[in-house]
């Protein structure tokens, strides 16, 4: 049979107030993180607050500008409509021109050529008397 023989040598004794310790120990690790977690990232939350900040800045300088850009473009509008009435109203005006010629030209040809026709006609008339002065080229 086999004995168990109590060896106070190899037996490890443990302290009553080993886990206080630990928990004292644990509960300090808990306060230290808690305390980087909001001190720590207080200053990232302030930087993000200061970035957004920023970007909001940013984001009213570009409205500013396009609002700028468009009063601009609209008075670009306004001066090509006005521009596009002038030169319709040139057009008009130049076809007017144009047709007004066209007739001007149309009664001087039918002038013309009523003239050239009794021209023509006279060339033929010979006079029975001779009464007739004769020109005399200068």
């Amino acid at each position: 049979m086999l004995y168990l023989v109590y060896n106070p040598v190899i037996t490890i004794t443990m302290n009553t107030n080993t886990p206080k310790v630990l928990l004292l120990i644990i509960i300090g690790v808990l306060v230290v993180n808690l305390a980087f977690n909001l001190f720590g990232s207080g200053k990232t939350l302030r930087e993000a607050v200061k970035n957004l900040e920023n970007a909001r800045k940013g984001i009213d300088t570009a409205l500013l500008q396009l609002g700028n850009a468009q009063t601009r473009l609209d008075s670009i509008q306004a001066n090509l409509d006005r521009q596009r009435e002038v030169i319709k109203g040139i057009y008009v005006r130049t076809e007017l021109m144009d047709l007004e010629k066209k007739v001007k030209d149309a009664r001087n040809k039918a002038q013309a050529d009523s003239i050239k026709e009794r021209i023509a006609n006279l060339k033929d008339f010979q006079p029975a008397d001779s009464t007739i002065i004769p020109i005399v080229n200068l």
